[in-house]
This record gives C-alpha cells, structure tokens and sequence, in this order.
C-alpha cells in the first residue's frame, strides 16, 4: 500500500457524484498544504503503521425465486476453499467471507411482508455447503431487504480484531424507495481499517443505463452507518486532518468514509449493441472481444458511475441468461456480464486491495444467472495512535517553519480612520499607509464579513481596494465618505451610525482589522418627507429616540425647512424682481444656509444678501407676507391652506387643477437665452448659471400659458438669493425617496406627452402629503414665473429632474426629458381647455 498525498479529498464525498450533487465533503482548507503533509507521513509511515495482509471471499448470485440446491458441492464448489475431508486448516481459508444474494424472493407478498423465511432457508444451506469450514467461521452479520441478502463471515482467530460492525439497507426501485432494487450492506472495522461491502441490485433491461447509474448515486448518498471512531485513512486521524471539520465519532459514516468499499451484486449492466453474432463469439470462446461493448466498463471510463472503482481481469463468459436448469443461453436475450465484483480504495490507501481470483461458475444452471466469486487481497494495517499523533506534530512543525520564512507581513499605519464630522453630500478623504515589511511579495485585498456581502459599506470607498506590494514598497489607501439620498435614511434618524470595521486581509498572510469611523451631522438633506413634515426644531440634536418621538406627534403640511427657503426667495428674490433659478450661488455660503436649516435658525438677509448691519435697505419687505401657521406663500393661490393642516388628496388636487392664473402686465418672449451650465458639485463660489433645455414647440399645450419672461436678459441677479434657490432644488434633489415616487415615474413621463388632464390623473395617486408639499411649491413657482423671476421652461427645465427621478438602472433617455418638462409645463398652467 503507497498512502497517496490527497488523503482527505473524499473523507464525505461520492468522488462519482455530479457536481450539483448535494454531498457535505469535510471541508479542506489548503489541499497543497496537505499533500505536503501526507506525503512527510508517507515517507515515515513504518514508525507508526504495522501493516498485514488478508484474504477476502466475496461471491455474488441473482438465484431467480430458486430454492438452494439440494446437493450441497455445488454451493460448495461456488464457494471455492471448502475442504474435502474433515479437518481444515485455518491459513486455507480467508480471513472474511461475505455472500450476496439478489431475488431471494420474488413472490408479490414479499413487497409487503418482509419476513426472514428465504434467509433462513439459504443461510442453513450455504453454512451446511461450508463443511468441515464451518465451524472455523464465524457469522457477524446478515441482511435482507425483501430479494437482497447479504451475509459476513470471519475466520475465528480473526475475530477478536474486528469491531463497529453494523448493516444497513436502502430501496430505490418502484418510486424510488421499494426494496425491489436497491443495496444491502455491512461495514466492519479490522484492526484500524475500517471497509464496508455492498450488496446492490440495480435496474434491469439494456436501455436502462442511466437509471442504473442514477441508483448507485442514490446508494451512494443514502446508505449511511451511525457515527463510530475509526479513521479511513491510516496516515492521520480524522480529526487532525488539516482544516478537518467533525470528529467521526459525532457523525453518520457514507460509504465513501471507509478505507475500501467492495460493491458486488446484479448490477445489470448489458452489452451497448447486439452485433448480431454473439452466439457464435460465445460458442468459440472468444468472450473477451465483447468487453470492448460492456456497458459497465463504458461509464467508468466516461466517470458517469463508479468512477475510481477497480475489479479484476474477465476471463469467464457473460453470467447472463442462460436458459434455467442448463447452460445454455436464452437465445430471446443478449447475454451480458450482469454479476460482478469491485472495489473502491480511498486515496491514500491505493493498492491495498488486489485480485487474486475473479471468476464465475458454471456447473450450477439452477437460475437464468452463474454466480460468480472473487477472491481479494487486501492490506490492513494497526496504528499506533500516539507515535502517529506525535509524527503528525512533528511534520506540522516542520511545515510551520517553512511557512512563517513565506509568510507575507504588512505594517498599517493606524487601525483607526476617523472622518471627524461628516456632513451630507459633501465627501470627506482620509490616507492610510499600508507597507510591505516582510520578505516576500504581498498581496493585500479588503473583504467581506458574515454580516455584510460588500467589502466596505454603502457611504464607503476604498482606493484601491485590492493590490501588491513587493518588498519595502508602500502605497496610500484613500478612504472616501460620501452621505448621499441613498445612504442617508437610516443616518439621518440615528438608526445606524457611521462605523465599519473592514477587514484587510493578506494573501497566505493574516488579516488586519481597520475601525471606520465619522460623527455624521443629522441634516434635512436626505431626510424622507415623511419625517421632514414631522420635524419642528433643530434635527441636529434630535437622538434617536427623539426621532421616534416625534414621528409620533403632529405634523405640519409642509417641511418647516422648505417653507423657510421658499419665504426667502419670495420676499428677497421675487419680490425684488431678482431672477430665480438661472445661477448656482456661492458653495461655501450655501453650507452655511444648510446648517441654519438643520439647526432651525432663521435664514439672516444680513448675511445672504451682504447687506451691512443695521437697517435693511429699501425694496426688501420688513414683514413676512406668510407665517409658518396661518399664511400662505401665495396667499392669491392658495390663501386657504394652513401649514399645520395636511389637506387630502382631493383637495389638493382641486386647488392644483382649479387655480386661476392673471396675466401679468409685463412683457414676455416666447424662448430663453441659453446660459452657462451651473456646476454644483463645483468648489468654487463664483456666478455659474443652470443649463435650461427646452419643451419641443411642436408640442400643444392645453389651458392659458404662463409667459416666457426674458428675466435672465433684464433681470439683475443675487449670489444670496441663487444659493438659497440652489437650495431649495438640492433639498428636493436630496429626498430618499422623490417627491413624486418613483412608480409614478413612467405614468408621469407618458402624461407629458398627452395632456394637462392626463398629467393630473398621473397624479391621482399620489400621497395626500406628496402632493400637497407638490401644490405649495407650484405655487410659488407660478407666482415667481407670473412675476418674472424665471420662465416657465427654465421651471420646468430645473425641476423636472428634481421631481422626477427614474427608476434604479434606468437611463432617461432626451426624449424622456422632454415629456418631464412638458409634464411639469402642465402643472404650472391654468385650468382651461383640457
């Protein structure tokens, strides 16, 4: 016996099962590392295995229904080492003997009552057929699954190194349970080897090659044994095996968790073809030209069934049919070699099991099959469990060694990366260092974690994320933080806060944990309306708990914040007769008016409009033509509405479709002037004017329509009062989920290729909050479009995308584009001709 080096790979596993086959194999976590070891035990496998061998009898016969044979020499001589006189010699006969039978019982009642009189009956008659043998053997085990039968025998001075013998059976014929077919079988442990024998009878007739197939995987997987210690393999134990998962002892074996399976029985695989002149081949003795067509041999070779099975050189002629009572075959079928005798050695033990006889027997014509036996011998081996336990250690240590003068090592500058304070939309960086400081090339890669499938978090960046580094190089990692409307639900009501641990592991190498932390700053940026309409203070020191708080409280109609934005654009931009939506503002005075708003301090004109303390200057109204309870913004449009009242759907659906519309005294264009493209994610604070796109002319606009105002030629323009518009589009820009939702986005889009009324049915379905928060902000807009702060496209061109958002990993497309904006043209008119 040569152990090879792939010892384990088939500790659980049919090595003949499909891939998608449901197996649990133990798990090996390096098979290079383990054929290093194997192979060191193999080179000193004499100071701990003491090796010897057996001889294992194993005959097979399918008896038909037939009773045994009264005269007992014919069993005898299946057999094969019954002595002839009275006296037997022990080293004459084999250590094991194990016999199988198939169609022990034929009889329709023998589906149905299972019971041992056909065992009985041919176990009396094969131990009478032993002899004077038979009182030097000794019987182990039997059993029957209704026509199967399985019997093993040990030689008397051998059977004290026996032990764990069990039996167990599985049907897989009629509905693939029925005991018709199927497998009986026995396993046994001699000495430290521990072997099991199967007895299978598989699906009859030549055509049925996949269904026998199909039924050795099914035994294969489903005959099982209870859990008892033994190790299949001599060099390691079970439970040293690198990476080794459970103890055998806390388990169910398979017949694969053996050292040795034999698989004997009617297997029942037939000739492919019929050439048309067997009984011509077979009547000269020329047998052996008709292996070359054994369907047995040809899914073994194409591994579809017994994949690494062995069996001995076929010198005897096909078993099957024979006429019953001759020896003659039944010219109505095509004979074949149906009885057969194989065995499987576990890697690691190859070579321990060899034929020494493998043939059939002829003299007995009681059944349409020959029985057929084989001979086999077979090494087993006694371990000395702790010199093989104290080499073991002795190998790993040697291996540790080498591996610790290869094991790649990195030095991380910090295992802390703390952003400090992290605010919406505005990404924060920080560098780690990561050097190689060992010998060897490193590798390095983040991964994921049981509790996460990414390798960093959603609000996360790693760059790189992955890489090499030879010896003494180094390289930055960036971190990057970046609060968006996608990660910001959760944040924005301290659900979750921001903190990672990233695990970045080493090739070959360890894995070094990395804490992500950041104190985000809860803003109304990102924060879903649902909760905006709720909030009534400042959301940056609101907890947790107070979010939960006053979700439960009453609610305003609109968001305070929105309000706040809106009353100053209407009282320092429109009615100053400012442009509104043309420019993007100053950035760093835009973060300054979001900080205000997150932390419900009043918008200062001072500041945003530059204006030096004391009295403001004329144009600029001292009182607010609204308050946050009784008023609204435009009180000509919607002067019933209350900010603290939330009207229903119909309501607001009739004061967006009913709201009258005067022409202004002022003069109007019929198209804007294009202007530079606004570049909000820009760091810079100069004058950046939004890019306008336009509704097709061609499209007919039902009811009055709003004028097109040339107040980007004539209008004067304010920095103050662009960043505070640029934040009313980014608040809307910001929500989670849409103002208008995300499902209503292809109705919406089809409606503004329609009608005004179409675009008003899109919108039926709309939240009772959503679109009352729709019809105040259309408002204003109208009032500021009927003033002249802006036109009617350049509305619709900026706000189309804020309202509408299509759905993830949807592009829209320019045609998309434009139904938005004709979409958003309709709500911005008057009731008319619908």
């Amino acid at each position: 016996m040569e152990p090879s080096e792939n010892a384990n790979a088939y500790s659980r596993e049919d090595p003949n099962a499909p891939l998608t086959d449901s197996a649990s194999p133990r798990r090996v976590s390096n098979p290079t590392k383990e054929a290093w070891i194997l192979d060191s035990l193999k080179k000193r496998r004499t100071e701990f295995l003491a090796k010897e061998q057996i001889r294992t009898f194993v005959g097979s016969w399918n008896v038909n229904g037939k009773p045994p044979p009264t005269d007992t020499k014919l069993l005898s001589s299946w057999l094969g080492f019954v002595p002839d006189g009275s006296q037997v010699e022990l080293d004459d006969l084999p250590e094991l003997v194990i016999l199988g039978f198939q169609e022990l019982d034929v009889r329709a009642e023998a589906f149905v009552y299972n019971n041992s009189v056909k065992d009985m009956e041919w176990t009396e008659a094969v131990e009478r057929s032993m002899g004077a043998a038979r009182g030097a053997l000794i019987k182990l085990a039997t059993k029957q699954l209704i026509g199967m039968f399985i019997m093993v025998y040990a030689r008397a001075d051998v059977v004290a190194h026996i032990e764990g013998v069990q039996t167990a059976s599985v049907g897989c014929g009629i509905m693939g349970v029925m005991g018709n077919k199927g497998a009986v079988a026995v396993r046994l442990v001699y000495k430290d080897t521990p072997m099991c024998f199967v007895c299978a009878h598989l699906a009859h007739d030549a055509a049925q090659v996949d269904r026998r197939n199909a039924q050795f995987h099914d035994l294969c997987q489903r005959l099982a044994f209870a859990g008892t210690a033994s190790d299949p393999n001599p060099l390691t134990p079970s439970s040293d095996v690198v990476g080794g998962g459970l103890a055998d002892g806390e388990r169910a074996h398979t017949v694969f968790d053996h050292s040795y399976i034999v698989w004997f029985g009617d297997l029942n695989y037939r000739l492919a073809i019929d050439t048309g002149d067997m009984n011509d081949i077979l009547a000269r003795g020329e047998h052996r030209s008709l292996l070359g067509l054994d369907q047995l041999q040809i899914v073994r070779m194409n591994k579809q069934a017994f994949a690494g099975f062995d069996e001995g050189r076929i010198e005897f002629a096909p078993t099957y049919k024979y006429v019953a009572g001759t020896s003659q075959y039944d010219a109505r079928r095509r004979p074949a070699w149906c009885d057969r005798v194989l065995w499987w050695t576990r890697p690691g033990c190859e070579d321990g099991v060899n034929s020494i006889e493998y043939t059939s027997v002829d003299s007995i014509c009681t059944s349409d099959h020959k029985p057929v036996r084989a001979q086999l011998r077979m090494d087993v081996w006694k371990v000395d469990v702790e010199r093989r336990r104290a080499v073991y250690l002795e190998v790993l240590r040697e291996l540790d060694k080498f591996e610790n003068e290869c094991i790649p090592t990195a030095q991380v500058e910090a295992t802390t990366v703390d952003f400090g304070s992290v605010y919406f939309g505005r990404m924060a960086k920080r560098r780690l260092r990561l050097s190689n400081s060992g010998q060897v090339p490193l590798e390095f890669s983040f991964i994921a974690t049981p509790s996460r499938l990414a390798v960093a978090p959603a609000w996360l960046k790693i760059s790189p994320d992955s890489g090499m580094l030879l010896p003494g190089q180094g390289i930055d990692l960036e971190f990057a933080i970046i609060v968006d409307e996608q990660t910001s639900g959760l944040l924005n009501t301290r659900v979750e806060e921001l903190y990672d641990i990233l695990v970045l592991h080493l090739r070959r190498g360890r894995d070094y944990f990395i804490q992500v932390q950041g104190a985000y700053q809860v803003s109304v940026f990102g924060m879903s309306l649902d909760v905006l309409v709720h909030c009534k203070g400042s959301v940056r020191d609101m907890t947790r708990a107070d979010f939960e708080q006053c979700l439960h409280s009453g609610q305003f109609s609109v968001p305070k914040c929105m309000w706040t934005l809106i009353d100053f654009l209407s009282r320092y931009g429109v009615d100053r007769e400012l442009s509104l939506f043309y420019f993007a503002g100053d950035r760093a005075l835009g973060r300054r008016i979001r900080e205000w708003l997150d932390t419900d301090e009043p918008l200062d004109p001072n500041v945003i409009l530059q204006w030096p303390e004391g009295p403001r200057r004329e144009g600029a109204q001292s009182s607010s033509r609204m308050s946050l309870t009784d008023q609204t913004l435009v009180p000509s449009m919607v002067s019933d509405m209350e900010l603290n009242h939330a009207p229903t759907t119909a309501e607001a659906l009739e004061r967006l479709s009913l709201n009258a519309w005067t022409p202004p005294n002022h003069s109007t264009t019929a198209e804007d002037t294009p202007h530079r493209q606004a570049d909000s994610d820009s760091d810079s604070g100069g004058e950046h004017a939004f890019h306008p796109s336009s509704v097709p002319g061609s499209v007919e606009l039902a009811g009055t329509p709003l004028p097109e105002t040339i107040a980007a030629q004539t209008n004067p323009h304010d920095t103050g009062v662009d960043t505070v518009a640029s934040c009313l589009v980014e608040l809307l820009r910001a929500l989670p989920e849409p103002l208008i939702p995300v499902e209503l986005y292809a109705a919406c889009i089809e409606s503004g290729g329609l009608s005004r009324a179409a675009a008003l049915e899109a919108l039926e379905v709309l939240p009772a909050g959503n679109l009352n928060v729709l019809v105040y902000l259309l408002a204003f807009l109208r009032e500021a479009v009927e003033r002249g702060a802006t036109s009617a496209t350049r509305v619709a061109s900026v706000f189309s995308r804020a309202l509408l958002h299509p759905p993830p990993g949807h592009v829209r497309t320019d045609a998309e584009d434009a139904n938005a904006e004709s979409f958003l043209m309709f709500l911005l008119r008057s009731h008319g001709q619908i």
